[in-house]
């Protein structure tokens, strides 16, 4: 695949179940979730990290490490606000679980997408008084391992 630009090309649903979490959603599964596309302004976490764990030994001066626990850092989407439409903060309502499905290379067949199982811990909304277009953000505790190599159906 070549390079592309992610705006216009990845997209990002909210699914309120996947029968099989620990794989790809259905094409019906998608298609009754939130499209959140065409109102996120910005990403933030929804990346897996390992803690590795040191393992010295009296054999050499070199620190050897194995690889520890699995983290994800705090995971977020900013939204522009909207004051008619109340879609996303509906879907998206504190407490809400669900799962997050991004998919770089857009809802295309047979291409891979990530599947972050979640839950809103807040919907705020952000304040400026400049020249701005109003914003909120929902952010997300992450509660089982993500799968990152699922694949969109047909």
């Amino acid at each position: 695949m070549a390079r592309f630009f992610r705006r216009g090309k990845s997209k990002v649903y909210f699914l309120p179940a996947i029968a099989n979490a620990s794989g790809s959603p259905t094409r019906a599964e998608i298609t009754s979730g939130t499209d959140l596309s065409p109102n996120i302004a910005e990403i933030a976490g929804f990346s897996l990290a390992n803690d590795p764990i040191a393992t010295p030994d009296l054999a050499t001066p070199f620190t050897k490490s194995i690889p520890g626990e699995d983290t994800t850092d705090a995971s977020s989407l900013t939204f522009y606000d909207d004051d008619t439409a109340t879609t996303v903060r509906t879907a998206l309502v504190k407490g809400t679980a669900g799962y997050i499905v991004l998919m770089p290379y857009g809802d295309v067949p047979t291409k891979r997408c990530e599947v972050w199982k979640v839950q809103t811990t807040g919907v705020n909304d952000e304040w400026s008084i400049g020249n701005d277009a109003a914003r909120f953000v929902v952010g997300f505790s992450i509660s089982d391992t993500p799968v990152q190599n699922a694949v969109i159906p047909n």
